[in-house]
């Protein structure tokens, strides 16, 4: 008896070392597991594609997703809806160097729907495509805010009387069909009518408009689906016989529009469109800010009168400026409204009356969000606050969807949080 005891001896050993290791095996696995799968692949992207013509969804249509990862070619999956035409995207990365693309083709047509943004607040997103559902009424697309930027031109442009001018345009579609119209016998969305004289056009390509200079227009190659899109481009201009003239006929009926005049810059209008100027301090910078009246909306093809007399007798506009505006800081202050949910005036641009200056309060700039401690942060730490500033407003947003806050909470809170946002922007732009 003893002796067989002995002989089980060493298989029960191997026994016990094979089960030590697979438990080891299982411990870890549920461990790190979990942590893998929350760090990424729990996003997806869903929805139907959609015949507005006969009003019924496409079974059996073919759905491309592009993965686009910084420094990498877009990677592409493809799936087929089903009997309902609902397609679905799933294991997807929700952090936000991560977008996707979504299209279709139908009758030869490509559909796509873009920069789709998946987050660990929101991740999981429903896209519908819809399919032949244009309108080529004009009325149908409106321009809810139209700003023009004046300042002085870059640092190491020629003293030759240029000014620089950025616009950025707040475009709504207002019905439930894409808008697209034909120019020249081409297909085209928007478009925008540019000033004589205009040079250098850059245009903001983080704009989901994706726009080409075509004579003196700007125009959108893809349609306008429904909804509130922004569109922004700067250009250089030169003062003729002491007039700076930006008019242009318009091709969309304009609620309001809006220049700025960066202080130092030597222009009055000489416009019937805009009203008085006021003068405010923003982010730092010092704008003459003139408007047109908001009960007396511009109309499609009117001209908008935007004639400005140089009032100084210096030799370069550009030499007049005391403190220089940049056009990337404006733009990035601009870019971060728009992150927000809001719109340059409507977000970060938007005018109130100064406060008074108290003798303890000798015309001191106000102190930016944040500023106590922004400049104690690295570039790691900016780019963190930065991402953790993002997913703030698109909670935000979801709660808002949502109807679980109410809608002066969530203005109040998401200008905030744009304001916060536009300061660790403007940090890291100088860190750049």
């Amino acid at each position: 008896m003893r002796d067989n005891c002995n002989a089980a001896q060493p298989e029960n050993k191997y026994f016990l070392y094979f089960t030590f290791y697979v438990s080891f095996l299982i411990f870890t696995a549920s461990i790190c597991l979990p942590v893998a799968i929350g760090q990424s692949n729990i996003g997806k992207i869903k929805g139907q594609v959609i015949d507005k013509k006969q009003n019924a969804s496409l079974p059996q249509q073919l759905v491309v997703l592009q993965i686009h990862r910084p420094g990498e070619n877009a990677q592409r999956r493809e799936t087929v809806t089903d009997d309902t035409g609902t397609y679905t995207f799933d294991n997807l990365s929700t952090t936000f160097d991560v977008h996707y693309t979504v299209s279709t083709t139908y009758e030869g047509e490509e559909y796509i729907e873009r920069d789709i943004v998946l987050s660990e607040w929101l991740p999981n997103l429903t896209v519908n495509i819809e399919i032949a559902a244009f309108t080529d009424d004009p009325s149908q697309v409106k321009i809810r805010q139209h700003t023009v930027i004046i300042g002085p031109p870059p640092a190491d442009h020629a003293p030759d009387g240029a000014v620089s001018v950025l616009e950025l345009i707040q475009v709504e579609n207002t019905g439930e069909s894409t808008f697209q119209t034909s120019i020249a016998n081409q297909s085209v969305g928007v478009y925008f009518n540019l000033p004589n004289g205009y040079e250098n056009v850059q245009i903001d390509q983080s704009a989901k408009q994706e726009l080409a200079v075509a004579a003196n227009q700007l125009i959108a190659n893809q349609p306008l689906p429904p909804g509130t899109h922004q569109v922004g481009y700067s250009y250089l201009m030169h003062t003729v016989d002491s007039d700076l003239v930006l008019s242009r006929k318009l091709t969309f009926d304009t609620a309001q529009l809006y220049v700025f005049i960066s202080d130092g810059m030597p222009f009055v209008p000489q416009s019937s469109i805009l009203g008085a100027g006021r003068r405010e301090q923003i982010h730092g910078l010092v704008y003459t800010i003139y408007a047109t009246e908001p009960a007396q909306p511009l109309s499609m093809g009117q001209s908008a009168d935007l004639r400005f007399k140089v009032t100084s007798a210096a030799s370069s506009a550009g030499e007049t400026a005391s403190k220089p505006s940049d056009p990337k800081m404006i733009a990035l202050i601009a870019i971060s409204a728009a992150l927000a949910g809001g719109f340059l005036v409507a977000a970060i641009f938007k005018i109130r009356t100064p406060r008074p200056k108290t003798p303890d309060d000798p015309q001191q700039p106000p102190t930016a969000p944040d500023a106590s401690w922004l400049g104690k942060l690295d570039v790691a730490d900016l780019e963190r606050t930065r991402v953790a500033r993002l997913e703030i407003i698109t909670r935000l947003e979801e709660l808002h969807e949502k109807r679980e806050i109410s809608d002066r909470v969530y203005q109040r809170l998401r200008k905030e949080q744009a304001d916060r946002l536009a300061a660790v922007l403007a940090r890291m732009n100088r860190e750049s």
